[in-house]
């Protein structure tokens, strides 16, 4: 009995006691720190677009080589000139070799068509009726027409002046120069002389056989440069056109790969170096910037 009642109080003591503790203090938990921007993942950079492998290929190219500062032989018998080095640039893109061959302008297309040569650039004003029979790459470089003549042309001052019918204008055979020119004139029977180069055409203007001569403007220019002196431009430049190179009808692996790595060397700024090279000291000279190409 008094064990029990001892045991009662002292239950009864730790209850007061209990009641009377203070309470104890939580520990504050701290929040989650949000993820600092530079915890999100990075973008994964898109790899550069790879291009076409031709493996090496060996391709021959015919060319016009009287057509500087585009193509030409120098004094060493080499084929130079501002096509020459954009093709052998090109190459070093897509993996071949080229390798040049001199042939007559008007039978390149078929040359090209009869796989005497892989393509030809020589200086190809791209046009509706060429396109029916070969294919165009991208052009590669804007041109016009001017017209050229003697130093001491009196007659000739602009294109009109091809109107009155005792002016003679000498071209090269199987040129767009040839087609304009046919339709400046008011005979083209008699007032146009078509002849095998455009060098044959400004010796005939020299002679006097000629009054004046058609021809592209930036290859016009060489010419004026190595003749300073005994021929001029004169009036404006005239026409638009472009420039490209000429692949087989359906071959489209060969352009494909070509207009790929055109636009590379547009990319990589060796077009324009090519450009300023090549007409570095001629004038008139194309825009080396490209401007208005489809390269990009």
């Amino acid at each position: 009995m008094k064990r029990t009642f001892l045991l009662g109080a002292l239950v009864l003591i730790a209850l007061i006691i209990g009641a009377c503790a203070p309470a104890p203090t939580a520990t504050p938990v701290p929040p989650t720190a949000a993820p600092k921007p530079t915890d999100a993942p990075k973008p994964t950079t898109a790899p550069a677009a790879t291009l076409p492998d031709l493996k090496g290929r060996a391709l021959k190219v015919g060319s016009d080589t009287t057509y500087p500062p585009f193509e030409s032989i120098n004094d060493k018998k080499e084929i130079i000139g501002f096509d020459v080095d954009l093709v052998n640039e090109i190459c070093k893109k897509i993996n071949c070799k080229a390798t040049f061959v001199t042939a007559d302008f008007d039978g390149l297309l078929i040359a090209v068509n009869n796989k005497t040569y892989d393509f030809s650039i020589s200086g190809w004003t791209i046009t509706d009726e060429r396109a029916k029979t070969v294919d165009f790459g991208l052009p590669y470089l804007k041109n016009t027409q001017i017209l050229i003549v003697r130093s001491d042309e009196t007659v000739v001052k602009d294109v009109p002046d091809l109107k009155k019918p005792d002016v003679i204008v000498a071209v090269q055979l199987g040129t767009t120069n040839s087609i304009t020119a046919k339709k400046l004139v008011t005979d083209p029977n008699k007032q146009v002389k078509e002849f095998q180069d455009f060098p044959a055409a400004i010796q005939a203007l020299l002679n006097k056989q000629a009054n004046a001569v058609v021809i592209d403007t930036f290859a016009g220019s060489d010419l004026l440069e190595q003749n300073k002196g005994k021929i001029k431009t004169t009036g404006n430049q005239f026409g638009d056109e472009t420039l490209g190179m000429v692949f087989r009808k359906g071959d489209a692996e060969l352009k494909g790969a070509f207009d790929a790595g055109l636009k590379a060397v547009y990319a990589d700024g060796t077009w324009s170096k090519l450009c300023n090279q090549w007409w570095k000291s001629i004038d008139p000279k194309p825009d080396c910037t490209g401007a208005g190409l489809p390269l990009k």
